[in-house]
């Protein structure tokens, strides 16, 4: 006895091919009962990533690298004290008066502080700027092979 289209679910009354339903059946039933990273997966569902927004992910890059940066000159910071109060700076200073035969010279925390802030900024912009030139190369390439195919398994935890 046939089913007529009208009582089929809407997600079955698309037109589908038997091969490609009967591939993601066998998924789906390969990832039933299985674990990822310790949590047991219900089900897989799969989906494609056809664009990723350039914008999005370059605020997000360049939140990331500034971030990063910030962290750099705060360990910096607390080397720096650290090396001043065990007395290295000096050492240093004396080492490299030594080395070029000049009395005046002498290293300068806040200096060496401000550069590397500096060209952190910079670093920060040319990296976003890379990351955004990505994207689209990814976007560009998506819309001629057809985006990327990822599988997303349920798992039973409720959150």
């Amino acid at each position: 006895m046939a089913i007529s289209s009208a009582r089929k679910p809407a997600s079955e009354s698309r037109a589908v091919s038997r091969k490609s339903s009967a591939t993601s059946a066998k998924v789906r039933k390969k990832a039933l009962g299985r674990t990822v990273s310790g949590r047991s997966v219900r089900g897989v569902q799969r989906r494609k990533v056809l664009a990723i927004s350039a914008f999005s992910v370059a605020k997000v890059c360049f939140l990331f690298f500034i971030t990063l940066l910030v962290v750099f000159i705060i360990a910096g910071a607390v080397l720096w004290n650290f090396a001043g109060a065990s007395g290295l700076i000096l050492k240093l200073n004396h080492f490299v008066d030594q080395l070029i035969g000049s009395a005046t010279y002498h290293v300068s925390g806040t200096t060496i502080l401000i550069v590397f802030a500096g060209l952190g900024i910079v670093l920060s912009i040319i990296a976003t700027i890379i990351v955004f030139v990505a994207t689209m190369l990814f976007n560009l390439a998506a819309e001629y092979i057809g985006g990327i195919s990822v599988l997303i398994g349920l798992d039973d935890t409720n959150i």
